[in-house]
Order: structure tokens, then C-alpha cells, then sequence
């Protein structure tokens, strides 16, 4: 049972790469490569984070920080990257 285990992972490994290559001959253009990045900024104020859109409100989520064990979190109407380790909420 092992042994088909094994074989069955060395061959999805093998095939992985084979199926990478692109199916088309033409190199592909940069500019299809390119993706929008977000023009608002997210802020946090005592009803939770938002950005605005004109007079609209827009609940929204700010960008993780760097680094391991930050996780959005909610505790009461507080919402954030929470970090598990040092216990810290990260402003």
C-alpha cells in the first residue's frame, strides 16, 4: 500500500511540471501580467475599518502586517490583525 502511495506522489510530481508549460507558442505580454492595485486607504475609527467612496461608507480590511501569527480578529466591535503570540492588537 505504501509502495503505490509513493508511486502515485513521484508521478503527480513529475507530471506537475510538464503541465506548467504554456500551451500556446507565443510568449506572454506583460501587460496582460499586471494587476490593479487598491487606490484607498483603510482606517479605523470607533464603528470599525472603512474607507470612503464619495459620501458611501465601505467596510473594508487593511493589509496584514509582515511577519507570523497575525490573525483578523473580532472581539466585541473591535475588529483587527490580532497577533496570537504576543497577544496585540496591530494599529
Amino acid at each position: 500500500m505504501r509502495t503505490l502511495l509513493a508511486a502515485c506522489g513521484f508521478a503527480i510530481l513529475w507530471a506537475a511540471p510538464c503541465a506548467a508549460v504554456p500551451l500556446t507558442g507565443t510568449t506572454p505580454r506583460t501587460e496582460t501580467l499586471t494587476t490593479t492595485v487598491a487606490t484607498f486607504v483603510c482606517t479605523r475609527d470607533e464603528r470599525g475599518w472603512h474607507y470612503m467612496r464619495g459620501d458611501r461608507r465601505v467596510t473594508c480590511r487593511p493589509a496584514r502586517p509582515e511577519g507570523r501569527f497575525w490573525g483578523w480578529h473580532c472581539e466585541g466591535p473591535r475588529c483587527g490583525w490580532w497577533h496570537r503570540n504576543e497577544h496585540r492588537w496591530y494599529d
